[in-house]
């Protein structure tokens, strides 16, 4: 008897890593540039390495098409939203906004029944 997966549209988790990724580029950028207040802090080390982590839960999810990465992505999202917010990092919480869009596009997406091996 076949496996049948569901998987969703790419459309939401494709939106969540792009918008990681800007936000890590955001953090790479505070982290490096002298002035912003945060140069070179723990603080913006830790926002970077959780929004590349937000990009890659996303890629999982795309992968995998399991609820659980959808949901410890949300949990990475929210906590990388609330350390910029720390950081006075606007931009990277405008990120996660659009990250959080991202989760309910892949929430409310179309699925699609795929067929796989024999489990």
């Amino acid at each position: 008897m076949p496996h049948t997966r569901k998987r969703r549209s790419p459309l939401g988790a494709t939106l969540i890593a792009l918008a990681g990724l800007a936000g890590a580029a955001i953090a790479f950028y505070l982290y490096i540039t002298p002035l912003t207040g945060v140069t070179g802090t723990v603080g913006a080390l830790i926002v970077l390495v959780a929004s590349l982590l937000v990009a890659l839960g996303a890629v999982l999810m795309m992968a995998t098409g399991h609820r659980v990465w959808r949901w410890l992505t949300v949990l990475g999202i929210l906590g990388t939203a609330l350390a910029a917010f720390f950081l006075h990092g606007w931009w990277i919480i405008v990120a996660m906004a659009v990250a959080l869009i991202g989760v309910v596009l892949d929430g409310i997406g179309p699925v699609r029944k795929t067929e796989g091996a024999a489990a």
